[in-house]
């Protein structure tokens, strides 16, 4: 081994010394080697610092009594700056108990009490074996390694292909789009998962909406998470510390929404030392600053960003004018060893203003939110988080038309709607380590929140008077939620996961209950190949509805009543996990998703129109999803390939249109397909992605009549309202769209200085210029009076350029 450089590091104690082997020359790796050597032995090999380890198989002593167990607990920290590490990995090397760090970097591991070594690891960091002495609280620090070795993998029963666990890392390193390392875009990367529109932000996840997604910052929930039209998140990257994303096999403690849980943490700020981050790109800038307030004891980051085109166009053009800003802070103070607290907080805006001929429109909507936190260590076993939380959205539109006759204003009027969200939420979350067996997860949350969900003011300087009544609909709801979950490891084979989350919702006139089973099950058929399937029930109390009347982004929250229901999901699926090499991965998975509740618009409805109630302008229906996804990915030394395809097929059904028949969802999407390529080093990184989506499904009509009389007009909201004509439509979303491709690359550049590191990024988003269509519109044509249909395309062959000072 020695000639081969492959150093070993063992002890006499585990080993037979002295023991002659004779090798038949069949063995062709490292492992084929040492395991012909130690064959009997009860060793395993640990890959650790360039070095292979040689440590015991813990084998169960016939001789050791039963329930001779202890606990071990503790944190896992990151070496020179003390932040927690979130989902960090500590199990018993050659034994099936394991565990991993929850969302505040703590852990409870039940071991045999004869076990003697415990492994600590992390994605990006080295891991870090240790013996176990009498003390059984282990708090450990991990050490960032920049060179990323190839480790030998294996599937884990545990951790279902459902969740991703990312870490800041992992999101810097997946490809960029325009220059921006955003959240929601590396999600996009996955099976299941797609765009709404090409270049967006958006996620919709296995025929969902994006109301249909739980989208939580530190634990408190966002309701509008695009900035820019959706050329980025709200989720700053650069604040980010780790991102858990479920599409399935749902988590007992989550609730409320029916197609994905987004689940983002902030950093909590080094307790070592002062540092922070200046960054510059196509879309905006941003400053990020962290460090200690009392050191190892306490500890704060800040981060705000802002857009910067605004003030670029200004000197070309005040029309339209739009911009974005939003502020993190997070706050942590460390009581004792079992006790921290956590402050956080967040604010964002959007603002668009545009000209008309008469006057001006303005729209403005942003997230504004906070919370406290209390981590209590109770005992070894038993790890408690009270958090209390506010949560508030707030849209507003404001019209302004002046008349000027003999350049003196003869009328004006302006008009204003709002619609907003005020959340107060308190919940208690527990995980307790029972035994070895069974780890459990329990709680309670109770939410109290107030929705507007149409609020309209207008006012006339001709009548010196509103043009029609003010109209505030003022909408006060209360949740109380309880859930528990068992973990259960039911021997090496087999795990399952029974949860139950119930959850009511009621005001003065009405009540509803839910009572939503989930299930997970586990079957290792080899340590490297499992086979797991999941059911999970859901309900949602809010309906995201999108209001097209003025052409701009107007999504609005509306509460369940007693005239509108509840959206309910139930899902099943069926997959299987390979792990047949070394760093090799793929997944293969089968779904089905039913959703009862849908809801939308009724055609020709404006939500700002104060002449009909709110709940008379929304129809309900049915949907259903099903389809198939695989993935894979391959790390080669520098290198990082991977893909995700989906087919899917997903469809909606309204009484109230299509005749009652059922029709494809507008992203119906038959093949979503994504292929990345990833080159890392040191000082450089390289990037390549290509993607494919099925067009949308979109409604067009299919005659188009003279209206003499004028008073044949139908759907005066539509885009193609026209007093001269009329629309015949046979059929709901009856026309595709060409299908969506692109391919993005992007170059990354880095210097290390002694005190700070910068870095230079250059890149195209859709380097091969491909024309995809984003809108169609029906014109006439003037001359000929003929009608066509007008493609347009956006974001054809966009270079961007970016950098970043690390101090």
């Amino acid at each position: 081994m020695k000639e081969q450089g492959i150093p070993l590091s063992y002890s006499e104690a585990y080993i037979q010394p002295g023991r002659q082997v004779t090798m038949r020359g069949t063995e062709q790796t490292v492992q084929d080697v040492l395991n012909t050597l130690f064959a009997g032995q009860y060793l395993i090999f640990i890959e650790k610092d360039d070095k292979i380890l040689i440590a015991p198989k813990e084998q169960q002593d016939a001789a050791q009594p039963r329930g001779h167990y202890r606990t071990i607990n503790g944190f896992i920290k990151e070496a020179g700056s003390n932040e927690v590490l979130v989902s960090a990995s500590v199990y018993a090397p050659g034994t099936p108990y394991g565990t991993v760090t929850n969302s505040y970097g703590y852990y409870s591991l039940v071991l045999p009490s004869h076990i003697r070594t415990v492994v600590y690891s992390y994605i990006g960091y080295k891991a870090d074996t240790i013996d176990l002495l009498a003390a059984d609280r282990k708090d450990v620090t991990l050490t960032r390694d920049d060179v990323m070795d190839e480790l030998l993998v294996s599937a884990d029963k545990e951790s279902s292909p459902e969740h991703l666990h990312m870490t800041a890392a992992d999101i810097q390193a997946r490809p960029v789009v325009l220059g921006e390392n955003d959240v929601m875009r590396a999600l996009q990367y996955q099976a299941g998962v797609q765009a709404g529109i090409d270049g967006s932000s958006q996620v919709l996840v296995r025929g969902g909406d994006p109301g249909q997604n739980l989208n939580l910052l530190d634990g408190v929930p966002l309701y509008y998470v695009d900035h820019f039209f959706g050329l980025t998140s709200v989720y700053n990257s650069d604040a980010v510390k780790s991102v858990d994303f479920h599409k399935g096999a749902f988590p007992a403690r989550y609730g409320g929404r029916l197609s994905s849980i987004i689940d983002v943490t902030t950093r909590d700020g080094s307790l070592e030392k002062w540092g922070g981050q200046f960054s510059m790109g196509l879309v905006k800038s941003s400053l990020n600053l962290e460090g200690p307030i009392i050191k190892n004891k306490s500890s704060i980051m800040l981060s705000a960003r802002r857009t910067w085109v605004d003030a670029f166009w200004k000197p070309f053009t005040k029309d339209p004018s739009f911009n974005f800003y939003d502020i993190n802070g997070k706050a942590n103070y460390i009581l004792n060893e079992n006790n921290r607290l956590y402050v956080s907080f967040y604010k964002g805006r959007d603002k668009i203003k545009s000209k008309i001929d008469d006057g001006s429109i303005s729209t403005q909507w942003g997230n504004t939110i906070g919370s406290v936190k209390w981590n209590s260590i109770v005992n070894p076993k038993l790890f408690v988080n009270t958090i209390f939380t506010y949560s508030r959205f707030k849209y507003r539109l404001d019209d302004t038309r002046q008349v000027i006759q003999y350049g003196t204003i003869s009328n004006s009027s302006d008009y204003t709607g709002t619609s907003t969200i005020n959340e107060f939420t308190q919940k208690v979350q527990a995980n307790w380590n029972m035994n070895a067996t069974h780890q459990v997860e329990f709680g309670e949350k109770y939410s109290y929140s107030v929705f507007v969900p149409v609020s309209l003011e207008s006012q006339s300087l001709y009548t010196q008077a509103g043009l029609a009544a003010p109209i505030s609909t003022e909408f006060a709801t209360h949740e109380v939620t309880l859930f528990a979950e068992d973990n259960i490891t039911i021997n090496e084979k087999w795990l399952i996961r029974p949860g139950i989350h119930w959850a009511t919702w009621f005001n003065r006139d009405f009540s509803y209950s839910a009572l939503q089973p989930r299930f997970y099950a586990a079957f290792s058929i080899t340590p490297r190949h499992i086979l797991h399937s999941s059911f999970t029930q859901m309900t949602q109390y809010l309906h995201l509805v999108n209001n097209n009347s003025y052409g701009l982004p107007t999504d609005f929250w509306i509460p369940s009543t007693s005239l509108i229901e509840p959206e309910e999901s139930l899902m099943g699926t069926l997959g299987y996990k390979g792990t047949p090499g070394k760093n090799f991965e793929y997944n293969i998975d089968f779904y089905y998703k039913d959703i009862t509740g849908v809801t939308m618009y009724n055609l020709g409805k404006d939500l700002f129109d104060n002449t009909i109630q709110w709940e008379d302008k929304i129809i309900q229906g049915r949907g259903w999803s099903y389809g198939a996804e695989v993935s894979s990915e391959k790390k080669m030394g520098s290198f990082t390939a991977a893909f995700a395809y989906t087919l899917s097929w997903t469809w909606r059904k309204f009484t109230q249109l299509n005749g009652g028949a059922a029709f494809p969802y507008r992203y119906d999407r038959r093949h979503n397909f994504k292929a990345s390529l990833v080159y890392q080093r040191k000082k450089f990184e390289g990037a390549a992605s290509w993607t494919y989506m099925s067009g949308e499904a979109i409604t067009l009509p299919d005659q188009v009549y003279p209206d003499f009389d004028r008073n044949l007009m139908i759907d005066p909201g539509s885009s193609y309202y026209s007093s001269n004509y009329t629309y015949n439509y046979t059929g709901w979303n009856n026309y595709r769209l060409p299908p969506i491709h692109r391919l993005d690359v992007g170059f990354k550049f880095k210097k290390q200085k002694r005190k700070t590191q910068r870095e230079w990024g250059i890149g195209v988003f859709n380097a091969y210029a491909n024309k995809n269509v984003m809108v169609v519109q029906l014109e006439q044509d003037t001359n000929t009076q003929q009608f066509n249909l007008q493609a347009f395309s956006f974001l054809q062959f966009v270079p961007y350029l970016t950098y970043k000072l690390i101090f």
